[in-house]
């Protein structure tokens, strides 16, 4: 589910709730509630630490692959499921990689994105692991 969660000390609970109730605080959606509640319960479970483990070890093996073969990730490394890969000096895009993902049917969820600095703009592409 989409939203958040903040959780804190006793101390600042008082401080957090006036500045999110009422202007930030969207309605009390009962089917958000209950999503929020079941993802904090699976979140919980061993069997779920290990899977993020494992998608995380996967994640930068895959960088690690990527960048053995001459492909360049945004940092040099990915240290969670995501990574940003920089496609200038492939000649390549976003869209193109990820139709290229899609025809493959592989286990990689593609982004498109592009992102631009000050010089020039710069075809990036955020890389992100079904979870």
């Amino acid at each position: 589910p989409r939203g958040g969660i903040i959780m804190c000390k006793q101390e600042h609970a008082l401080g957090i709730d006036k500045a999110v109730f009422p202007g930030l605080q969207g309605g009390p959606l009962e089917h958000i509630i209950a999503g929020k509640a079941v993802a904090l319960l699976e979140a919980s479970q061993p069997a779920f630490k290990e899977y993020a483990t494992q998608v995380v070890e996967n994640s930068k093996c895959l960088a690690s692959e990527l960048i053995a073969n001459g492909i360049d990730i945004v940092g040099g490394k990915s240290e969670n499921h995501v990574m940003t890969i920089d496609l200038r000096r492939l000649g390549k895009t976003g869209k193109d990689i990820a139709n290229l993902l899609k025809q493959q049917n592989g286990s990689c969820m593609a982004e498109s994105r592009e992102d631009t600095n000050f010089e020039e703009n710069v075809a990036l592409f955020m890389l992100k692991q079904n979870l």
